[in-house]
């Protein structure tokens, strides 16, 4: 259901909304990320196959290395449209020109807080310094994109001043940046409205989230004419952060009907990518990729999806690149314990799964969370299977690292055979990851989805690692390692991962 004819009422709605993505920087400016050139070419590439419309690469101005990353991007010939900070100043917008960029977002600051504070300029004076430098973007055959940097805490007739000067100058579109997430969703609606009544050039929204309204805020821009709006993949930014984008454009899609270029099913696996290549941790329940967005518990609410999603979640998990997933625990009902051994191959009946169900209970009122094995052990002894020792046993890890490349080695006992098998790489992780393909052909075929490595905050504490894979019947499970070295601590993650599909083999062949 999608509110859109409820909404089209009062207010007149896009068919379509630009997300200007700004990860590469605004969310590089997290406290404590930083990108190197080769993650920001990842990242970049992530964003294009994703689709959206423009990506900000970053401000060249700010380092070399920042420079050369944006360079290189701007040669990879992507399908969105590219583009880099730039101060109101010749310096910046030269350095603009030189990446070969599509954009240049020209910024400057316009509350009486920045002039006064920061800027140490009159109104008049900014007015002068914007449209002169808008002019001299559109001299040298760019699209400019003019930001009013606290335009939301700047006086309401002076910003629409600002943006006819600017638009007179040649903006080809002008963007209202909610700098310090100040805003509440009426100042936003009378700020757009108003900026619209003025200008003939497109509108875009920048939130900020220090308040929790960074998504709100920018939908009721949408409401009130914006066409643009600018977002972060998982939300990344400054602070709080920035408007969500997958939580946008999933809004739009679904509540609103309206349209934007971007794939839905490709958004879980860019959220994924950004979480790891910036080590910013996503919420377990961040909605949309957050790990708890499409898992349930509850055993009403389980037995709600099973008959028909629609009961409990708002959109298919599947639209988006996901998967549900059924959790156990004290609250978990017996239409879990039956769907979940249903999803292993088993069929129980109602006297077994409430044998199974007690024993989930007796062990969430304890606190203990059910994991899969402990799940399938269940399902072994209770269908009258034969509890098995572990498939997989490590007999010992190797990994040697030259200036060249890392070579790792896992002395395994396979199902009671003595196995070694071997993975090159140009790192640790990367050797062990290898080892997967050859543990693939000879056991149970599979695929990495993802993995994660945290590293303890000092040498003598322990790494932890999770590696998720998949199988070609859409199984997934989830290996975790704990370890002082996390090279260890990856390669036990691996084995536990090997040990829940073999298991899960087991079950489904008996």
């Amino acid at each position: 259901m999608a509110w859109k004819s409820i909404i089209s009422r009062e207010y007149i709605l896009p068919e379509r909304i630009q997300i200007f993505d700004t990860t590469l920087r605004d969310g590089e400016q997290t406290p404590g990320v930083a990108l190197t050139k080769d993650e920001k070419i990842e990242i970049a590439k992530a964003l294009d196959d994703l689709s959206v419309d423009v990506i900000e690469l970053g401000f060249p101005t700010v380092s070399k290395g920042e420079e050369e990353a944006i360079k290189r991007i701007t040669k990879e010939n992507l399908n969105s449209k590219t583009c880099v900070l730039a101060r109101a100043n010749k310096l910046d917008i030269d350095k603009a020109i030189e990446c070969e960029v599509d954009w240049i977002h020209i910024f400057i600051a316009t509350s009486d807080i920045h002039l006064k504070h920061k800027l140490k300029m009159s109104r008049e004076e900014v007015i002068e310094k914007a449209t002169k430098m808008v002019e001299y973007a559109k001299d040298h055959n760019v699209t400019v994109h003019f930001s009013a940097e606290d335009a939301t805490r700047t006086d309401l007739d002076y910003l629409v001043k600002v943006f006819k000067a600017v638009e007179e100058a040649g903006a080809d579109s002008i963007d209202i940046p909610d700098t310090v997430g100040f805003a509440i969703p009426s100042a936003i609606k009378l700020i757009v409205s108003t900026v619209k009544k003025n200008l003939k050039i497109p509108i875009a929204i920048h939130c900020h989230d220090d308040m929790g309204l960074a998504v709100a805020n920018s939908l009721t821009a949408v409401e009130s004419g914006a066409e643009i709006i600018h977002a972060t993949i998982n939300g990344i930014g400054e602070r709080a952060g920035n408007t969500s984008l997958e939580e946008i454009v999933v809004a739009l899609h679904t509540l609103y009907g309206v349209k934007t270029n971007v794939k839905l099913e490709k958004i879980y696996r860019v959220s994924r990518l950004v979480e790891k290549l910036t080590g910013i941790t996503v919420s377990k329940n961040k909605a949309v990729v957050g790990e708890n967005a499409f898992s349930h518990e509850s055993g009403i609410h389980v037995h709600g999806v099973i008959s028909s999603p629609q009961t409990y979640e708002p959109i298919e998990p599947e639209k988006v690149g996901r998967k549900r997933k059924i959790i156990l625990g004290k609250h978990s009902g017996k239409h879990s314990v039956i769907e979940l051994a249903r999803r292993f191959g088993v069929r129980l009946n109602d006297d077994q799964a409430e044998l199974i169900l007690k024993e989930i209970k007796n062990r969430g009122d304890l606190g203990h969370k059910i994991s899969e094995i402990e799940f399938l052990e269940m399902l072994m002894n209770i269908t009258n299977k034969c509890s098995i020792d572990k498939n997989v046993v490590v007999k010992n890890i190797y990994v040697h690292s030259t200036e060249a490349e890392t070579i790792a080695l896992l002395h395994l006992n396979i199902s009671g055979e003595d196995q070694v098998l071997v993975g090159w790489g140009r790192n640790e992780i990367e050797a062990l990851t290898n080892i997967h393909h050859e543990f693939s052909n000879r056991t149970v075929r599979s695929s990495i989805s993802d993995y994660k490595v945290w590293l303890g905050p000092s040498v003598k504490s322990a790494s932890e690692s999770e590696i998720i894979l998949s199988t070609n019947s859409n199984d997934e499970v989830v290996g975790r390692g704990i370890h002082h070295s996390h090279s260890i601590a990856f390669a036990q993650a691996l084995v536990n991962a090997f040990n829940q599909l073999l298991e899960k083999e087991v079950v489904k062949d008996d």
